[in-house]
């Protein structure tokens, strides 16, 4: 899967300007300002119809603007397919050669995208939610089908929550929506414990071939285990009494956290920023592996991710990087960087921008 061309139109600081890539390894360079990081934010839009850094479309128009238009061509087994994404007022039209899509699924068929900026380190010193996302995001871009298991849970725990805040106390209503509950979790984390499983393995054996001193551990934890509907009722008697109490539902998946620790020890609190960058660009690399691994090629893009490495743990990083078969587009800034030099040296096409 290759991207070969880029258009942007009233998103961000861009008015309208286009890009040919032609190349497996892009280099964009540029001033602060100049964009380098809203043209990453349009390629990853173009897959998960949601910014890396607001879930606010609006926040996205270019100033002066009510909408935003982005098209990708992307090269697959040898077809080229384009990828249309329109936005405006409080609407979204998404199109495929030209045919209108309305699930968020039939993108991944076609163009699947990692992301790694300086806000992923939230996944080490973030709340839950930070890792929820990225565990979620794994399953889904592995496994497109169980979008409407997410969805399900979603809209279960909006519901429950409602009757929560409204103070029914029906207890038969109650039991229906919590067993409800507690299935979908149930299913939801097998699938986040299997997917986490798989890219712990595959960041320690990278781990092991580049980084033999380190060793990284990631461990699950719900918040509230047990293996049936049945137990969990009896184990936690008063549940629903507290939940009444504070209006919201105290149980299920949307509160399970996932613990990363670096040499036994949390990671939050004992690695050094260096490490921690560390950590995090593994899990994404891990990811990208699991992925190309179960469903095919991936683009990786990395917004001036690798500047706390020193040049000879960068050298091993970008190695690694070169060496899988995805197409890698990394943003630097324009003054002379060690990152630029080891790219441009290995042939990457150089885009440069001045806006």
């Amino acid at each position: 899967m290759l991207l070969q061309q880029l258009q942007i139109k009233h998103f961000r600081c861009f008015s309208s300007q286009e890009f040919t890539i032609q190349a497996p390894l892009v280099l964009i360079e540029g001033l602060n300002g100049s964009g380098k990081s809203s043209l990453l934010e349009a390629l990853h839009y173009l897959c998960y119809l949601r910014s890396f850094r607001t879930a606010i479309p609006r926040e996205l128009l270019h100033f002066g603007h009510d909408t935003f238009f982005l098209k990708a061509v992307v090269a697959l087994e040898g077809h080229a397919h384009e990828i249309q994404v329109g936005f405006s007022g409080k609407k979204r039209l998404v199109k495929i050669d030209n045919k209108t899509v309305n699930s968020y699924k039939d993108l991944l068929h076609y163009y699947r995208v990692i992301t790694v900026t300086e806000d992923d380190l939230a996944l080490i010193h973030g709340g839950p939610q930070e890792r929820r996302s990225f565990i979620d995001q794994a399953v889904l871009l592995n496994s497109p089908d169980v979008a409407p298991l997410l969805r399900s849970l979603r809209h279960t725990i909006e519901s429950r929550n409602r009757a929560l805040q409204s103070g029914i106390r029906d207890a038969d209503y109650h039991t229906v929506l919590s067993e409800q509950l507690w299935e979908l979790s149930s299913q939801v984390q097998q699938l986040r414990i299997a997917a986490l499983a798989q890219i712990e393995q595959i960041a320690r054996e990278l781990l092991g071939l580049y980084e033999g001193e380190i060793t990284i551990t990631c461990h699950y934890a719900p918040k509230h285990a047990s293996s049936s509907y049945a137990d969990f009722s009896a184990e936690f008697p008063q549940l629903l009494e507290q939940e009444l109490r504070y209006g919201r539902c105290l149980f299920g998946a949307h509160l399970d956290d996932i613990v990363i620790n670096i040499k036994d020890k949390k990671s939050k609190q004992y690695a050094s920023r260096g490490q921690q960058k560390l950590v995090v660009l593994l899990l994404k690399i891990a990811q990208i592996k699991q992925l190309l691994a179960n469903q095919g090629p991936v683009l990786f893009l990395l917004d001036d991710f690798m500047t706390d490495f020193d040049q000879v743990r960068a050298e091993r990083i970008l190695t690694m990087l070169t060496g899988l078969p995805i197409q890698l587009i990394f943003t630097v800034p324009t003054s002379p960087t060690v990152l630029g030099a080891w790219l441009r040296d290995r042939g990457a096409q150089v885009i440069k921008l001045t806006h």
